[in-house]
């Protein structure tokens, strides 16, 4: 499994999947040519948790107005983070999540969002 460093990340929005709210952060790795977008939940530790990771596996050039309602994501969680018997490399997985949640204002941004949709208790 190969190292991955973040180049830059940003949150966008927060969307509702499987009735829990979810900041959605774009991520750009360095040396990738597709952008991914994680998924973090509020967790019990009054940390955030990775729900998700997706690749964006539309062209942006077609997709220019980041519709997220077609199948444009495909869930990379497990090729990015599990080996071939399906075991999670925990480690790279937690070292990931920390390099989103700290580059520039990420988790701020993400807990202000969060905060916010709670608050007008947005139903996406």
């Amino acid at each position: 499994m190969k190292a991955v460093k973040v180049k830059q990340a940003e949150c966008k929005r927060v969307l509702e999947r499987g009735g829990q709210l979810c900041a959605d952060v774009e991520v750009v790795l360095e040396g990738e040519p597709k952008a991914l977008v994680a998924l973090f939940a509020e967790s019990k530790d009054n940390d955030y948790d990775m729900v998700m990771l997706l690749q964006k596996d539309a062209d942006t050039e077609i997709d220019w107005y980041d519709n997220d309602l077609h199948a444009a994501y495909v869930d990379v969680s497990e090729t990015m983070f599990d080996n071939s018997s399906g075991e999670t490399y925990w480690e790279p997985r937690e070292s990931f999540k920390e390099q989103v949640l700290s580059y520039g204002r990420v988790k701020e941004e993400i807990r202000s969002k969060l905060e916010a949709a709670k608050r007008e208790h947005v139903q996406v």
